[in-house]
């Protein structure tokens, strides 16, 4: 690997042991200043960055739990959206702003988790859509 950027040059040094270092070169007026890294600290700075995902086992740990609660939440919306929309009396209550305020929370959790299905998280959700509940308390427990 050896690239030139304008001022810089990129050289990948090796040293025999292991993955070798990167030699980062760069002519300042006259004066050449050079930094030598490990692939291991660009990992590092690049993880910091954000531009590639995180190796650390913690971090990821930490990230799955929490796609599972978002997907746990979605999941519970969505049940609370069908009982607010197929099951509940309206003959004597009007449930429009609940049913409106349901929908747009579901749209929303809709999107938090869009990106969860690349990832193969699997909700820790077991609800499903009763065909008739016994009771509202019942259903949404």
């Amino acid at each position: 690997m050896n690239d030139d950027i304008p001022a810089l040059k990129i050289e990948r040094m090796d040293d025999g042991i292991g993955d070798g270092l990167i030699l980062l070169e760069q002519d300042s007026g006259g004066n050449i200043d050079r930094v030598a890294i490990h692939p291991v600290h660009l990992r590092y700075l690049a993880e910091k960055m954000g531009l590639v995902e995180t190796s650390d086992p913690q971090a990821l740990k930490t990230i799955a739990k929490l796609q599972r609660r978002m997907l746990l939440l979605r999941d519970r919306i969505e049940h609370l959206s069908y009982w607010l929309h197929s099951l509940s009396d309206f003959k004597h209550a009007d449930l429009s702003y609940e049913q409106a305020h349901v929908a747009g929370t579901e749209d929303m959790a809709d999107e938090f988790c869009a990106d969860f299905a690349d990832k193969k998280v699997e909700a820790a959700s077991t609800l499903s859509k009763p065909d008739a509940p016994a009771s509202p308390q019942a259903s949404l427990i």
